[in-house]
């Protein structure tokens, strides 16, 4: 549909009363123009309120713009957009950092606001149905210290259920609260051993001592020794290894150099490099002193999932996110450099493989972990309608994917 341009005669209003927009920070002064669909119009924010003029004039100013072309509003504008049209990140990975002109740290600074302002240009949507979690858990969680070149590191890690152990991997950024909804399942706690622990510095896994002398950055070599002196502390025989996001692509690494030291890995949303179309997952907003990092990744992370995942979920990753250490998420993205490096010399999987991938992530496209599933013979999964962190965002659908494998990894 063509911009309504009747809607902004409320557009203060729903900005104003926007409930997002009521939990974000203090605003300092931030005067944004938008252009949707050649329509012009500057929304203003500080401690007052919201201003919105569309009486651009020669004495107007402001501190950004941001540009959302006629053809793209069409799509962003329907209840179910397609992939890279459903948030504002959305469409600068869609359509590049060109959309975006004037001053780029006060557009990091005020992402948040020129994603609410969008929202506030939309119908209300249905926030959807999140499943229910029992009342009373049956996750179990402790610590245990392994030894890695030389240092200690004590992990924090979730379990529940008894059979088959099952590793689980969380995505950059986050931690293990990802899989709750797994740990909780009736159904896998029958047949699996489920475990999802927390990378060291994130979550409940403390970074090792004297980690303020130098910036934290992974490694693909670092990351497989963790998992494997983890798996065999815990006695764990043939464990299954699933991963999600920077764990999809530990999982493809692992299947390929250690995979027969498991029976059988799942690999979600895992590639074996970075999208070349895309703005880059390390990029320089999530570890700025001007930049509030959790702020601007709650934007970056909203255009990775579903728009039909239920909101409340989408939430709970965002906050998630918003907990990780300054610079974490920025330092799990230089694993990408030894990831492009090691990624040429995988050649077959030693284990059942298999790769799933959700329609909307741009960061880790289904073409890119379909790539890396045929590379190392893997079996690729395509997910419909679906995100970035399909256990979290959406268990109940993710499950109607991951039940099959599941089946098939009982019976090897």
């Amino acid at each position: 549909m063509s911009f309504d341009i009747k809607l902004l005669d409320g557009l203060q209003a729903r900005l104003t009363a926007d409930e997002v927009v009521t939990g974000l920070p203090q605003p300092g002064r931030a005067s944004v123009l938008m252009e949707v669909a050649s329509v012009r119009f500057l929304v203003t924010w500080d401690e007052r309120g919201f201003e919105v003029d569309t009486a651009i004039g020669i004495n107007s100013s402001w501190d950004f713009s941001f540009t959302v072309p006629e053809r793209v509003w069409e799509e962003f504008s329907k209840p179910a957009p397609a992939p890279l049209n459903n948030t504002a990140q959305a469409l600068v990975a869609q359509l590049s950092e060109k959309i975006i002109a004037g001053n780029r740290v006060k557009w990091a600074q005020y992402a948040p606001l020129v994603e609410r302002i969008l929202f506030c240009l939309k119908p209300l949507s249905n926030r959807g149905q999140a499943p229910t979690l029992p009342r009373r858990s049956a996750i179990n969680a402790t610590y245990r210290t392994i030894d890695y070149e030389g240092r200690e590191y004590r992990i924090f890690y979730e379990e529940a259920g008894r059979g088959i152990p099952m590793l689980c991997l969380h995505t950059a950024g986050s931690d293990s609260r990802q899989y709750k909804y797994m740990l909780e399942d009736p159904d896998l706690q029958k047949d699996f051993r489920m475990i999802a622990f927390d990378m060291p510095w994130h979550g409940r896994s403390m970074p090792p001592s004297g980690w303020r002398r130098k910036p934290y950055e992974l490694d693909v070599h670092f990351y497989m020794g963790i998992i494997r002196e983890l798996s065999k502390a815990l006695e764990l025989d043939k464990p299954v290894l699933v991963g999600c996001s920077m764990g999809g692509a530990i999982c493809l690494v692992m299947a390929g150099a250690h995979g027969d030291e498991f029976r059988a890995i799942c690999a979600l949303e895992g590639t074996l490099g970075g999208n070349p179309h895309a703005a880059s997952r390390r990029g320089i907003w999530t570890r700025h002193m001007e930049v509030d990092h959790s702020m601007f990744l709650s934007t970056w992370v909203a255009g990775l999932m579903s728009p039909g995942s239920p909101q409340d979920l989408q939430d709970d990753i965002l906050w998630e996110y918003g907990q990780s250490g300054p610079g974490v998420y920025n330092g799990d993205g230089a694993m990408l450099a030894s990831l492009h490096a090691i990624a040429p010399t995988l050649t077959h999987s030693k284990c059942p493989l298999y790769v799933f991938s959700g329609e909307y992530d741009y960061s880790a496209t289904p073409a890119m972990s379909k790539q890396g599933a045929d590379q190392l013979g893997g079996e690729f999964i395509l997910m419909r309608s679906k995100g970035h962190f399909p256990m979290a965002e959406d268990p109940v659908g993710f499950k109607e994917y991951f039940m099959p494998v599941a089946e098939k990894i009982k019976k090897f």
